[in-house]
């Protein structure tokens, strides 16, 4: 028994021996580092995909309508995406066409690896926009009839002065909807 002890006794006084020498400090906290992503730096991010010319962001936003129908009140899901973009170009940006990709709303079965786009619904959207040269600006992006909103691919620019761009049809310009839904305004 007294052997037992003494070993005991020698492994605990090696093991505090080593932790007092060791070296280790705890981390000193330090002021908080904020990474700001410049607004050029938009296009190379993972949700854009092709050639754009400008920086895209689709925010997903619920939206639950209110509808009476025969005299019945009835809530009817209207999916909504708030497009912001991020104008590179050197000229001012008024309008914008985008193709709207999603499912419907009417309840479907079908298995994962079957999944066609002849079962996708598409619509195309004009959107009114004000983007100065540089700068960022957003427009509401709502489809009637859809379940869900897959992709957006925009079509065609429309600048100030007049001239217009439009998607080569080998590379669309495209952005998925982040995962994430907004539940209420900023």
């Amino acid at each position: 028994m007294r052997i037992a002890s003494i070993s005991v006794a020698l492994l605990l006084s090696s093991v505090s021996a080593l932790a007092q020498s060791s070296g280790w400090q705890p981390p000193v906290p330090g002021p908080a580092r904020v990474n700001h992503l410049p607004p050029m730096m938009a296009v190379g991010l993972p949700y854009l995909t092709g050639a754009c010319p400008v920086g895209l962001r689709a925010q997903r936003r619920g939206t639950v309508t209110m509808v009476t129908v025969d005299g019945k009140l009835r809530h009817e899901t209207v999916p909504t995406v708030r497009l912001a973009v991020n104008n590179l170009q050197g000229k001012d940006i008024v309008g914008a066409t985008v193709r709207v990709r999603g499912y419907s709303a009417r309840p479907q079965l079908f298995l994962v690896p079957s999944v066609s786009s002849a079962q996708e619904m598409t619509k195309m959207v004009t959107l009114k926009l004000n983007v100065a040269q540089g700068k960022n600006g957003e427009a509401e992006v709502t489809v009637e009839k859809f379940g869900s909103i897959s992709t957006i691919d925009l079509e065609a620019l429309d600048y100030v002065d007049g001239s217009e761009w439009h998607a080569n049809p080998g590379q669309p310009c495209s952005v998925v909807p982040d995962l994430l839904m907004l539940v209420a305004d900023r």
